[in-house]
């Protein structure tokens, strides 16, 4: 594998979508961080072993991280870091088969993990209830006038 930077792309936009710090994924995946950043930037070559340890870290096949191929997802799946804030982290979501499909089949044509899809559809979801809040309120201001 060479230092491609498809593979480094791909690296880095899954690691930035999980919101982890090179020194977290770098620690999860028993790798220094410092290689970590030369294979994200495209200055050192990917070598299999890595791979393997970087994608098993990221809960992702290595076939997807290496060559951008499917399957995506892998089977084994670790416990993201606790949101600060109030946030909530979901282990055991049952979707129904329909919806567990479509976003399966969304998450592949973007290239991301079925998780992160479900994350970038709930902010879909919330960004238009806002603007629908907002133009209610709009035209409700306009209607008292």
């Amino acid at each position: 594998m060479s230092g491609d930077t498809n593979v480094s792309a791909r690296l880095t936009r899954c690691r930035e979508d999980l919101r982890m710090s090179q020194i977290l994924l770098a620690e999860r995946a028993g790798i220094n961080p410092t290689q970590l950043y030369r294979y994200e930037s495209g200055k050192a070559e990917l070598r299999m072993e890595a791979a393997e340890k970087i994608a098993a870290a990221l809960g992702v096949s290595t076939t997807w991280l290496v060559d951008g191929t499917l399957p995506i997802a892998k089977e084994t799946h670790f416990a993201p870091p606790k949101p600060a804030g109030g946030g909530l982290i979901l282990h055991a979501l049952e979707l129904p088969p329909a919806l567990a499909c479509a976003v399966q089949r969304l998450s592949m044509q973007h290239g991301s993990t079925v998780e992160m899809m479900l994350l970038d559809l709930a902010h879909q979801g919330l960004d238009a209830m806002d603007k629908k809040a907002l133009a209610g309120a709009a035209s409700a201001g306009t209607s008292e006038k």
